[in-house]
């Protein structure tokens, strides 16, 4: 495991080196349709990364995870109308906050500390990032948190391993109170298998609302997931999968092989097992 801070967290942002990455929020990841990646081949993690080895979410105070209103098929996005925007997810911004540009998205896990959020590795190049729950309009309803500390895995930090592409933050305090208690967070899933139903909800870069959409998850490697779902253009990086309700449990992060695919219409995620509760471990342990 790697623990991260300020200007050394995790190092890379899409590819681009932290220090002079524009966050790309002006323009789509890629050039031919969207996606999670910027459109520049140069930066291209398809190009850079190897595929993993082949293998035969209110009735509590805060927002559920699947908002029920008119729900397309499913695969299909479509917008989150704000009433039913899950409080847990949030938007990832640079260090100016709502008046910058978003890059990512991430999301609240229950946590002992109440202050952790889940993203994709390839998301977190600094803790000069802020992390904006609810965004929607140029609106921050539960306030702008401020990062703490990074952690990611080692295989990310020294190889960018797409079967790493998972990181946590720690969220400081904001006007005494923990970003858990005021928004609520998922229960981290382990080993939560393949085949099930997923809600995703991501913020596209070029959009000022997140996009959300339910569908099949099925395994894309002995290491990896994939979805079908349209939409998941450039921004929804670190969008979390939730399953059940309530609010839900996350599962997974749109990341890992391709840094989350490379068109708009298919996603991936690490397959969260004993690596990603070890990373979680690690976040959680008042040591770091």
């Amino acid at each position: 495991m790697a623990c991260t801070s300020g200007a050394t967290a995790a190092g890379k942002i899409f590819g681009l080196n932290a220090a002079n990455a524009e966050k790309t929020a002006t323009s789509p990841r890629r050039s031919s349709g969207g996606g999670h990646q910027p459109p520049s081949p140069a930066v291209r993690k398809a190009t850079a990364s190897p595929a993993p080895s082949a293998a035969p979410a209110r009735s509590s105070p805060h927002a559920t995870a699947s908002p029920a209103h008119q729900a397309p098929p499913p695969g299909v996005s479509r917008t989150v109308p704000v009433p039913q925007l899950p409080s847990q997810v949030g938007a990832l911004f640079d260090g100016s906050g709502v008046s910058g540009s978003h890059h990512c998205t991430a999301s609240v896990v229950n946590s002992p500390g109440e202050d952790l959020i889940v993203t994709a590795a390839h998301c977190l190049g600094s803790t000069s990032d802020v992390f904006v729950p609810g965004y929607h309009d140029g609106v921050a309803p539960y306030g702008v948190w401020h990062l703490e500390r990074i952690v990611v895995d080692a295989g990310w930090t020294d190889d960018s391993s797409p079967d790493d592409d998972v990181a946590f933050a720690v969220v400081a305090p904001l006007d005494g109170r923990t970003v858990q208690s005021v928004v609520g967070g998922y229960t981290l899933g382990i080993d939560e298998g393949t085949g099930g139903r997923v809600t995703l909800t991501g913020y596209p870069a070029t959009s000022q609302d997140p996009v959300t959409c339910t569908n099949q998850i099925s395994s894309f490697s002995s290491t990896q997931n994939e979805i079908h779902c349209t939409g998941m253009t450039g921004g929804t990086s670190g969008s979390p999968w939730v399953t059940g309700d309530n609010p839900g449990t996350v599962m997974g992060v749109i990341g890992g092989y391709e840094q989350g695919g490379d068109t708009p219409d298919v996603s991936y995620s690490v397959a969260f097992g004993q690596s990603v509760q070890n990373l979680y471990e690690e976040a959680t342990s008042s040591g770091n």
